[in-house]
Formats: C-alpha cells, structure tokens, sequence
C-alpha cells in the first residue's frame, strides 16, 4: 500500500492516499451553504481558491470549529477541503484503516449536488 495520511474521523481510522493529499490545513472559516448536500459542510478560502469542505463523519454533518484539522485533497484539477478529528500521521501499511478513494468520494458528492 502506498504511504496514506491516517486521519480520525469519529471512531473511525481513515487512510488517504498521499497522491490525494495536497496538504493539511485549519479551519479558519466555513461559510455554509443553504441546502447543500451531505456531506457539504460549507465552502472556505485557501489561499484565494475557495474550496468545499466535505464531513466524513456519517449522518448529518458537523460545525466546524477555528483550529479542526482539514487534509486538502485534490483529483486532476478538483480539489476540497476533508474535515477530521485528528490527523494521526503518515504511514506506508496503516493498521486497521478505511482507505479513502477522493475519486469515489468525488463523483458521489458531484451525484448529490448535479439535478
């Protein structure tokens, strides 16, 4: 397995590949988004670019808070900001970890959010 970001989100460990990860950042403001889909928590600023922040937390999605970790994401030119608990570190084999595909993640947010 290729070296992932290891991340938790809830209960759950989740790996991202490090060809996805961009680079891992803060919250410093979420602006929402009236009747966005799950898992769209709101879009924030980067560096000029504005980006969505998707919850991988199941259910209904959470408030993000000043300070809680982002691992930016990006496939060809899409790029979106992941919201997690606690970034755990980089590892080349995590154990007992959910290997997050951005591709699929990706195309079922674009499903939600395309009539």
């Amino acid at each position: 397995m290729p070296d992932c970001v290891l991340v938790r989100v809830g209960e759950r460990r989740v790996a991202v590949p490090t060809a996805r990860v961009r680079e891992v950042s803060a919250v410093v403001a979420v602006t929402p988004v009236p009747s966005a889909p799950a898992p769209v928590v709101g879009l924030t600023q980067l560096r000029g670019q504005i980006l969505p922040v998707l919850d991988l937390h199941p259910g209904a999605p959470r408030t993000p808070r000043p300070n809680d970790p982002l691992i930016i994401v990006e496939l060809g030119p899409v790029r979106a900001a992941l919201l997690v608990d606690h970034v755990l570190g980089v590892e080349s084999d995590p154990p007992a970890a959910e290997v997050l595909d951005v591709g699929a993640l990706f195309d079922q947010v674009r499903a939600l959010v395309q009539p």
